[in-house]
């Protein structure tokens, strides 16, 4: 029985990274909002990134350790787009497990802040999750890639700010879609079900 939840679970987190891969690289493509800019050694570019609606599904489903290891996976494709293929090693490490990061988060916070239900309680719940990963996303980028790329500190600050706003952007928009999905009483049934 043990071995058939893990099983169950690991597929699951597998689907969802998928699924968080596969929105990643469209609303990438679909959506760029700056495109590549090269700053000496790195190349930056900005673009609309929804992979973490897989995030927000696998964390409210199936906790932090389902979120974090589908944000983690679901990173893969933001992590190649904006960091290895530009050049950006930090970028292209930093990226998913920022992401891992805000899957663990949105399964403790989901269970805290959302867990009576609620639209305005969904979206501050996807907003608060993306703090620990906004927070990383300034560090790698103020004092790492300054280190490593020999970018100036206040064009990677700068670049950093822009990343998290657009990012908390995103957050408020996913915590939208989150309310209708979880307002859908077939899709609730169904996750519910799948982790019965």
């Amino acid at each position: 029985m043990h071995t058939h939840i893990q099983s169950k679970t690991l597929a699951f987190a597998a689907t969802m990274a998928a699924l968080g891969n596969a929105l990643s690289f469209l609303s990438i493509q679909l959506t760029p909002l700056v495109p590549s800019i090269p700053l000496g050694p790195v190349t930056v570019s900005l673009a609309l990134d929804l992979s973490h609606l897989s995030t927000f599904i696998a964390a409210l489903f199936g906790g932090p350790v389902v979120g974090g290891l589908t944000g983690l996976l679901s990173g893969l494709v933001a992590a190649f787009e904006f960091g290895f293929s530009k050049g950006n090693l930090v970028t292209g490490i930093g990226l998913p497990l920022g992401k891992a990061m805000t899957g663990v988060a949105a399964g403790y916070v989901f269970r805290r802040l959302y867990a009576e239900g609620g639209s305005l309680r969904m979206v501050a719940s996807t907003v608060v999750a993306y703090v620990p990963e906004a927070l990383l996303t300034l560090v790698l980028f103020r004092y790492v890639l300054p280190r490593v790329a020999g970018l100036p500190a206040g064009i990677a600050t700068a670049v950093a700010i822009q990343i998290v706003v657009k990012a908390f952007f995103e957050m408020i928009l996913l915590g939208l879609v989150m309310v209708g999905l979880t307002g859908n009483a077939v899709f609730d049934d169904l996750a519910r079900r799948y982790f019965a």
